[in-house]
């Protein structure tokens, strides 16, 4: 097996073990009450809840609409970096509506103590978990193994993994889920993440590499 044939079956077996794992536990949530780590998380409920109003609006359907068509004119503007954005936004848009359905099948209720923002569609998996991954951890891997200086680069990838790390901490902050939601959000995104990767390869890496690996098969 080649290195391409590896790394694509790894990913797969890595899309497969996730997948597995966001249903067992939707299984798990949907029959059972709200156990102990579900009970702790409501412990940071109302902490600093306009900050995590910000970090949760980030998630919002008209910014991650902004982002998309920032990131076509990237891609406009930018040929090299073409695979990557279409690869976010096929993964964003999929995961948008594969998690919709995996919460209507679930239907796990809200938790009854949620602030400032109510939200009405059933809880598991988090859909903002699942874009914390999909979309603020998949562009700080990005930034990271882009070619921009070194500086920028560690700086802006540190930035992004946060920014995904705060959304999950909002949806606790403003009560609009369990534990196990952003769990599964997360594992969900995981999954959808290395699924893509199986599938498209070349899309994930950075342009230089992707350049030297095509140079490498056709000699």
């Amino acid at each position: 097996m080649n290195a391409r044939a590896s790394a694509r079956a790894n990913a797969a077996a890595l899309a497969i073990g996730a997948a597995l794992l966001c249903t067992f536990i939707g299984f798990g949530v949907t029959l059972n009450p709200p156990g102990a780590v579900d009970r702790a998380g409501r412990a940071l409920t109302g902490e600093l809840p306009y900050v995590a109003l910000v970090f949760t609006a980030s998630c919002w359907w008209y910014v991650l609409v902004a982002f998309a068509v920032a990131g076509i004119a990237f891609a406009v503007a930018v040929p090299s970096w073409r695979a990557r954005v279409a690869f976010s936004l096929v993964i964003t848009l999929i995961g948008w509506q594969a998690s919709d359905a995996v919460k209507n099948f679930f239907a796990r209720p809200r938790p009854d103590y949620g602030i400032l923002h109510i939200e009405t569609s059933a809880s598991y998996p988090s859909g903002h978990a699942m874009f914390a991954v999909v979309v603020y951890g998949l562009w700080s891997y990005y930034v990271a193994t882009s070619g921009l200086p070194a500086g920028l680069r560690r700086a802006l990838s540190v930035l992004l993994a946060l920014w995904g790390v705060g959304v999950l901490w909002s949806r606790l902050a403003l009560g609009a889920h369990y534990v196990t939601d952003l769990l599964g959000g997360v594992l969900f995104g995981i999954a959808m993440l290395a699924l893509g990767t199986a599938l498209a390869p070349e899309a994930t890496r950075a342009p230089s590499k992707r350049a030297a690996v095509a140079a490498a098969e056709n000699p």
